[in-house]
């Protein structure tokens, strides 16, 4: 159940973060529960764990009036045509460019959310971001950010990395912001992806996509997602906006999302060529 719930604030943004400065409170838990739900993203197919773990390839539609698709990743791979908008998701599923040294370092450097250059987030870092491979320092980064963050589920705020850290609390965003700090603070060029991640169940609804938060870290060779909030990446991520933790990334995401519509699911046998729902 725990993890259901980390899913529940990587939009609710719009909300907090973007809220004019002279709003009183934050939402109310109905409030933001009521937010949450109208972004959920319908599943047309039960998506089981073996589906999940290797290829899907989705088709896309929305009611949007301007084109609109999201990013390519070394995990993403997006074409239009006739049929819509597709979308394919696995481990090198995508065929993104190398960044520029100038982006690299604009990930590497500390912000006011990924607050890379706090004492206590290098401390943490150094503890736990041991190995010479960025895949093994990341996997233990992540590990212990998962451990770490045992309070109260929060989905109503959007806190920095130090305060995550800190009060040991929060939920998808929290944790993205806070792997995403360590990451750097051990020299690792981290990137806060946002979009939606297929459940089970959660909220209520069956089979649904819901807004989550998770981060891509480079490895020298492409950008690689590690998830301290719901677990290993798998198919079931969808990449809608992809940020350096400063919330104003996400302005006409919330609107993007509720245009949304998945229209099919295609689970890919690569060995065989051919596709199974």
């Amino acid at each position: 159940m725990r993890r259901h719930r980390l899913l529940s604030s990587a939009l609710l943004i719009a909300l907090v973060a973007l809220a004019p400065a002279h709003a009183a409170e934050p939402p109310s838990h109905d409030e933001a529960r009521a937010f949450l739900r109208s972004l959920f993203v319908a599943s047309p197919y039960r998506l089981n764990a073996i589906a999940l773990s290797g290829e899907i390839r989705y088709r896309l539609a929305t009611s949007a009036a301007s084109p609109w698709q999201p990013p390519r990743t070394g995990e993403q791979s997006v074409r239009i045509d006739a049929e819509g908008l597709h979308v394919s998701i696995c481990a090198d599923c995508g065929d993104e460019p190398a960044p520029s040294a100038d982006v690299l370092r604009h990930y590497l450097s500390p912000n006011a959310w990924v607050r890379s250059d706090d004492r206590d987030i290098r401390s943490f870092a150094r503890l736990h971001g041991r190995g010479r491979s960025v895949r093994t320092r990341m996997e233990g980064l992540t590990e212990a950010v998962r451990a770490h963050m045992n309070g109260p589920i929060d989905y109503r705020h959007y806190h920095d990395a130090a305060t995550a850290l800190q009060n040991r609390s929060g939920d998808c965003t929290e944790f993205a912001v806070l792997l995403a700090a360590v990451a750097r603070a051990r020299g690792i060029p981290t990137r806060i992806v946002h979009g939606i991640a297929y459940s089970g169940r959660f909220a209520g609804r069956a089979h649904v996509f819901s807004p989550h938060a998770w981060v891509q870290a480079w490895d020298g060779t492409r950008w690689t997602s590690y998830d301290a909030g719901f677990g290993p990446f798998g198919a079931g991520h969808i990449v809608l906006a992809i940020g350096d933790g400063n919330p104003a990334a996400l302005r006409g995401l919330n609107r993007a999302t509720r245009q949304l519509r998945i229209v099919d699911a295609a689970q890919i046998q690569r060995d065989r060529d051919t596709a199974s729902k």
